[in-house]
């Protein structure tokens, strides 16, 4: 019998995210949310109803209230790697965003019903930056003056992430291996976007179970000894 993990409770808690709430799980993304409006007054926040990639994503009215929540974004969706961070406590950056001064099918549910245009109520517009994440809320993604623009996942080069104006900001992939406890292979074979986890199977990892096992079991992929590629990628053959 394999020995479990050390990260065995964060596997098991992404597991029930896929479990329990399976429209907040999407493999293909680090991560991704609606827009929030920020009122002239401050007290009043509004939310997406919709998230911008999932414009059948069903979202109830009470949920777009201002609330703590682990994902604190309306209507979000991640991947192994970034429910990983979210459940540790990283969050995404915060990018502002042009505030159109009309009404448009991007507004959330109070936009939708009034006349008024959306400059009237709202001071800005943020979105959510799941590139490159942080361990504090509410934190822009900063300018980098190394390349003189905004701060990219590239960027970001250790698993301790980089610190910019008293903040330190995470890739979703490195600190998702660290949190996880996965070596880069594993971690490579698991954040890749080309696969669906189910819940069962994260459990299992958490449990010791080797990833590549479960890759041949569901997908019938196995590793070449040789080049340690997967064997579709197996360079060994041609040389």
């Amino acid at each position: 019998m394999p020995e479990p993990r050390t990260s065995q409770d964060l596997f098991n808690k992404v597991a029930d995210i896929i479990d329990f709430t399976p429209e907040k799980y999407n493999q293909g993304v680090w991560g991704n949310a609606g827009t929030k409006y920020i009122g002239i007054d401050p007290a009043y926040v509004e939310w997406d109803d919709i998230s911008f990639d999932h414009d059948q994503l069903d979202v109830a009215e009470k949920d777009l209230n201002e609330a703590t929540r682990v994902d604190d974004a309306c209507g979000t969706q991640a991947c192994v790697a970034g429910w990983a961070c979210l459940l540790s406590g990283m969050h995404p950056t915060m990018v502002e965003m042009e505030l159109d001064d009309k009404p448009n099918r991007w507004g959330g549910s109070i936009i939708n019903r009034i006349s008024s245009s959306i400059t009237d109520l709202f001071s800005k517009k943020l979105g959510f930056n799941y590139n490159v994440m942080c361990n504090m809320p509410d934190v822009e993604t900063p300018y980098y003056e190394a390349t003189g623009s905004q701060l990219q996942m590239e960027d970001i080069y250790s698993d301790d992430g980089i610190a910019i104006d008293g903040n330190i900001f995470y890739r979703p992939d490195f600190m998702g291996r660290v949190l996880l406890g996965l070596d880069r292979d594993e971690a490579q074979t698991l954040f890749d976007g080309d696969y669906t986890w189910e819940a069962d199977d994260l459990r299992m990892i958490g449990k010791g179970e080797s990833i590549d096992n479960l890759m041949a079991e569901r997908w019938g992929e196995l590793r070449c000894d040789g080049c340690d590629e997967f064997n579709d990628d197996c360079i060994c053959e041609e040389i």
